[in-house]
């Protein structure tokens, strides 16, 4: 984290207007991960495909599969996305670079090989029917990504972030392009045009990993070992990643709103076409809650603990510690407020938005209450994040694993409900798993220096 804070630490005291939008720029990346991109990207790019060429059953198909790769192998690649950077983390801490570089291959070989497996079996439910090169393309994809988020989770490790942001920037022009002036020879070529952006942004990462920490060993599987192996962590992130999605899969899946797209692969246009347009005011919310956690938390946090190694005063530990909560307190607030400034704003310019999209006036009320929603899933992602600063693993397990259900039994109760209760189940499970996770943090934080010293191994 050091190498990041202190580049946008520097472009923040520029104070010019260029550089702190270049500070944002890098937080908005960093801090949603390339998942976000990869969907708004191939959105974007299909609308100006749509400009140019017209509206075509292909982009559609397209936006559908790509939909469907990146949902399955985040939640396919959740088991390895913390644990394997914790394990990173504790090597670094230890001195161990060497184990770094070969145990990236390692994870990236396991992660590959479970993924493709897995996607490979559900290419023949998806793809029933259609030539064998649509499996294969698929599953080729599915593990390409899943080693993709595993790899992106050690960015936050890298000190290159220039070298990454432009990785970004090159494989999804690469692979918007593909969309603009492949969609008219068919899904085929858009599909094995995706395929090639993210392989290429994959290696784009794995290179700087392979310079930044050589070795003589070329593979390890030491993040395998009994006491090395996080599994609490690995629950975190496979619970995670599937409360983001188990919502959408519910709708897609419904005979109430969903309608097959492409093979067996199913679609809710009332759900997802406002869920994605809402998508992008998280972008915003993400790189302010990255530069707070960056620029303030980060630095409290490191001073609080470093005090407590060197075995600080007593009121020395008090006031960093009070500084610390600020810090997480403001944190966790000015995302909020940010967040719900922007939904308001959207709110103000949203009948502009779709009379510009093309898009009916019916999907308004859905897209507000995701505008709202998403206040709450950046309130839930700060406290997220913050617990993980803490160490608090089995809260993690709690407050991820809590979303998940919550949001598959109130989004299911929502179906039965009816449409004027859509989108409600994905919101109130955000604000019950954001709760219980302030909760998890207030108590942590009420007797932190009891929690630090007297429970510490």
């Amino acid at each position: 984290m050091a190498g990041i804070s202190i580049e946008l630490r520097r472009l923040y005291k520029e104070g010019k207007l260029g550089r702190v939008l270049l500070a944002v720029g890098y937080s908005a990346v960093l801090g949603t991960g390339s998942w976000v991109f990869a969907i708004l990207s191939i959105f974007v790019s299909a609308y100006i495909a749509e400009k140019l060429w017209g509206v075509s059953d292909t982009l559609i198909k397209y936006q559908v599969y790509i939909t469907y790769c990146v949902s399955l192998s985040l939640i396919l690649s959740g088991f390895f996305q913390l644990s394997f950077t914790r394990y990173i983390s504790d090597r670094l801490f230890e001195k161990e670079f060497e184990r770094v570089l070969p145990n990236t291959h390692g994870v990236a070989i396991l992660t590959a090989t479970y993924s493709f497996l897995i996607a490979l079996l559900l290419s023949f439910f998806f793809f029933k029917g259609y030539p064998y090169y649509y499996h294969m393309i698929f599953s080729f994809t599915v593990s390409t990504l899943s080693v993709l988020w595993v790899a992106n989770a050690l960015l936050t490790g890298l000190k290159s972030y220039k070298h990454i942001f432009a990785s970004f920037v090159i494989s999804y022009s690469i692979a918007g392009l593909g969309v603009i002036f492949l969609s008219n020879l068919g899904l085929i070529w858009l599909m094995l045009s995706f395929y090639l952006s993210q392989t290429l942004l994959l290696f784009l990462i794995l290179f700087r990993v392979a310079r930044d920490y050589r070795s003589q060993k070329l593979l390890e599987f030491d993040f395998l070992r009994k006491d090395r192996l996080y599994k609490s962590l690995m629950l975190v992130g496979f619970f995670f990643n599937l409360g983001l999605w188990i919502d959408k899969y519910v709708f897609w899946y419904s005979p109430i709103t969903g309608s097959y797209v492409l093979g067996n692969m199913k679609a809710s246009v009332i759900y997802d076409v406002p869920f994605t347009l809402a998508l992008i005011s998280i972008v915003s919310g993400f790189a302010v809650a990255f530069l707070k956690i960056e620029l303030e938390f980060f630095d409290n946090y490191g001073a609080y603990y470093n005090a407590v190694r060197t075995w600080g005063r007593l009121d020395d530990l008090y006031r960093l510690a009070n500084r610390m909560i600020e810090s997480a307190r403001s944190a966790f607030f000015e995302t909020l407020r940010f967040q719900a400034l922007t939904a308001i704003l959207l709110i103000f310019v949203h009948e502009y938005i779709f009379i510009l999209l093309k898009l009916p006036t019916a999907y308004i009320p859905l897209f507000e209450i995701f505008l709202f929603a998403n206040v709450f899933l950046m309130g839930y992602i700060v406290i997220y994040a913050l617990l993980s600063y803490f160490d608090l693993r089995r809260e993690l397990v709690k407050t991820t694993f809590t979303f998940a259900l919550l949001n598959f039994v109130f989004t299911f109760l929502t179906q039965l409900l009816g449409a004027y209760f859509y989108g409600y189940g994905y919101m109130f499970a955000l604000i019950f798993s954001m709760i219980l996770g302030m909760e998890y943090l207030r108590r942590f934080l009420n007797d932190v220096h009891y929690r630090t010293f007297a429970l510490r191994e």
